[in-house]
C-alpha cells in the first residue's frame, strides 16, 4: 500500500500554503483510493500540540485511512553546487513517501551538493525541490518538473516565474538558478549558472 507525504512550512505556530497542500493530498487520495480526505488538514493538525516559536517542517505521511503528523525543525541544506544526472523512466509525479530512486539518484552528486534530473533530454527537478533558472531578469521554470510543488504552483499563479520547455543543452543560456519547495519559499541561494556540472 502506497504512503503518500506533505512537508507543510510551520512558523512561528503558522502553517504556510495549507489550502495548495489539501489540494495535492485530495488529488492524491482520489487517484489511489477512489475516495476523498475524511478529514482535512486542518482537522488533523488542529489535533496536535504544535510547536509556536521557531521553522518547522510539518511532516504528514498518510494513505487511505491513516496519518501520521511530526514537526521536525529546520534548517536549509547550504546548496552551492549541483550536478546533473540522467533517468529518462523515473516518476515522481505524487508525492510518495518512498523516495528510493530519488536517493538513488542523489548519490551520483559526485563532490557536488545536489542534483537536476534531467529526463529525456528536458529539465525537471533537484532531488527535493523544483528549479528555477534566471534570463535577464525573468525567472523560468520547466514544464517538465517531475513534482508540481506548492511553491511552484503559487510563484506561477503569482506571475512570479513562468514555465517553459529547458532541456539540458539550454542550461548555458541562463544567468543563475535556485531551488524551490514550500519550506525554501523563493529565498534560497542563487547560484551562478557554472556551478551546474555535467
Amino acid at each position: 500500500m502506497p504512503q503518500f507525504i506533505e512537508s507543510i512550512k510551520l512558523l512561528d505556530g503558522q502553517f504556510y500554503h495549507l489550502p495548495q497542500h489539501e489540494e495535492r493530498r485530495r488529488k492524491t487520495l482520489l487517484h489511489y483510493f477512489g475516495m476523498g480526505p475524511q478529514l482535512t488538514l486542518s482537522q488533523i493538525l488542529k489535533r496536535e500540540l504544535i510547536p509556536f516559536t521557531g521553522l518547522y517542517k510539518c511532516r504528514v505521511v498518510y494513505n487511505e485511512d491513516s496519518q501520521f503528523v511530526e514537526f521536525i525543525p529546520y534548517t536549509a541544506n547550504q546548496i552551492f553546487s549541483l550536478k546533473v544526472v540522467q533517468d529518462d523512466s523515473i516518476d515522481y509525479s505524487f508525492k510518495f513517501e518512498n523516495r528510493k530512486r530519488l536517493k538513488e539518484l542523489f548519490e551520483l552528486r559526485g563532490s557536488c551538493d545536489d542534483i537536476i534530473i534531467v529526463k529525456n533530454g528536458c529539465i525537471t527537478d533537484a532531488s527535493y525541490a523544483n528549479v528555477v533558472f534566471k534570463r535577464k531578469n525573468e525567472w523560468i521554470t520547466p514544464k517538465t518538473y517531475l513534482l508540481n510543488g506548492t511553491m511552484r504552483q503559487q510563484l506561477i499563479k503569482d506571475n512570479m516565474i513562468v514555465e517553459e520547455e529547458i532541456r539540458e543543452k539550454d542550461i548555458p543560456k541562463f544567468e543563475s538558478v535556485k531551488l524551490i519547495n514550500s519550506m525554501l519559499g523563493f529565498d534560497g541561494v542563487e547560484l551562478p549558472i557554472t556551478n551546474i556540472f555535467s
